[in-house]
């Protein structure tokens, strides 16, 4: 399959996989395949495909491992660590003091309204914001990635792990919207606490500054005041960024310099993956 978008930095050498990391990021319209060289904080390698519209979970994970088999990179081994990246709406913060590692299953059916099946559900903690974030992702994917690697250590992920990482480099009052192709998660602090985290699926550029703003004034943010950042799949000239400029006075393109990401290329600055997010 060829991929949608891709690029290599020179410095890029098949003999020194053993100290890179390599990452997988999901999400149900596109999968990306990224190595990052943690000594140097570089993104060495960053492809994405697109993915099928599919009938069952079960097709849609074929894609993905058809994907990586065939792909000239993924399958080499002994790399320092393997990442897999989720991106979906199974998920959800629980308060750390009330987290209980037994009941991560029967919480998370209750927060998406459907019951747990032939899925692998995970947790991360975030400290910083005294929270554990459960999801949950298709047990044939997680079962399958360790018998492809099985000596190395794998690491999995929620994309929205990875954007609360993001938020405690952020100042204490700060809005930010992370957009994937037709969805975006948003992300508030205020007075160095999380208040806000979800994502939202969205059709039309519309839809997704409804979501924006209907939250804006359910926390009572104002939006002449709160410095805002708009990034991943979008630029200043997309429409759903003018839209919501018209709305949100401080809203900038790309993040502020006080959040480190592994180096990319210029042109790809502002437009950041979900896998060049975390060194």
């Amino acid at each position: 399959m060829t991929p949608a978008f891709q690029f290599r930095q020179e410095v890029f050498s098949l003999t020194s996989v053993s100290s890179y990391i390599l990452t997988f990021a999901l999400s149900p319209k596109d999968f990306q395949i990224s190595i990052i060289d943690p000594a140097s904080s570089r993104c060495l390698w960053l492809e994405e495909f697109g993915l099928t519209e599919t009938s069952s979970e079960e097709e849609y994970v074929v894609q993905i491992q058809n994907i990586i088999s065939q792909h000239p990179l993924s399958g080499k081994t002994f790399w320092k660590s393997v990442r897999l990246i989720i991106s979906n709406q199974s998920f959800t913060l629980v308060p750390t003091p009330l987290f209980q590692k037994e009941y991560t299953a029967r919480v998370l059916s209750l927060a998406r309204g459907q019951a747990i099946t032939q899925e692998s559900v995970q947790h991360t903690t975030h400290p910083r914001w005294e929270a554990v974030n459960v999801f949950s992702l298709p047990t044939q994917l997680s079962e399958w990635i360790l018998e492809v690697y099985p000596l190395e250590k794998i690491q999995i992920f929620h994309q929205a792990d990875i954007l609360l990482e993001l938020a405690s480099q952020l100042g204490d009052h700060s809005l930010m919207i992370y957009f994937e192709k037709q969805a975006a998660t948003l992300v508030y602090v205020r007075e160095n606490r999380l208040h806000y985290c979800n994502r939202f699926v969205y059709r039309v550029p519309a839809d997704v500054v409804y979501y924006v703003l209907f939250v804006m004034n359910e926390l009572q943010i104002n939006a002449e005041e709160v410095p805002a950042w708009a990034f991943g799949v979008i630029d200043e000239s997309e429409e759903a960024y003018q839209l919501l400029y018209n709305h949100i006075q401080h809203l900038s393109a790309g993040l502020p310099e006080t959040i480190h990401l592994p180096k990319i290329s210029e042109e790809q600055s502002t437009s950041y993956r979900v896998a060049t997010l975390l060194n």
